[in-house]
């Protein structure tokens, strides 16, 4: 599945923009408004991606199987 790895990067990313923000003295609520936006762009991003994903041709039904027809003459099974 390409959109699990795409989905791996993009979390890598978000925790390295983390640290940034971080390293960088950026204020606590400042930094999770960014962080809020890009852990929603990452979902859109990996669900677009999932969507777009070629699918797999549908799968034909199987016809079920007949049911057998009880013995018209009852069967011994002990004696």
């Amino acid at each position: 599945m390409a959109h699990a790895s795409a989905a791996v990067t993009l979390t890598e990313r978000i925790d390295a923009l983390a640290a940034a923000l971080r390293d960088a003295g950026v204020p606590p609520e400042r930094s999770a408004a960014l962080l809020a936006d890009a852990a929603a762009a990452t979902m859109s991003a990996v669900l677009l991606e999932a969507l777009l994903e070629p699918q797999a041709p549908p799968v034909a039904p199987v016809e079920p199987l007949p049911i057998a027809e009880p013995a018209a003459t009852p069967v011994r099974l002990a004696a």
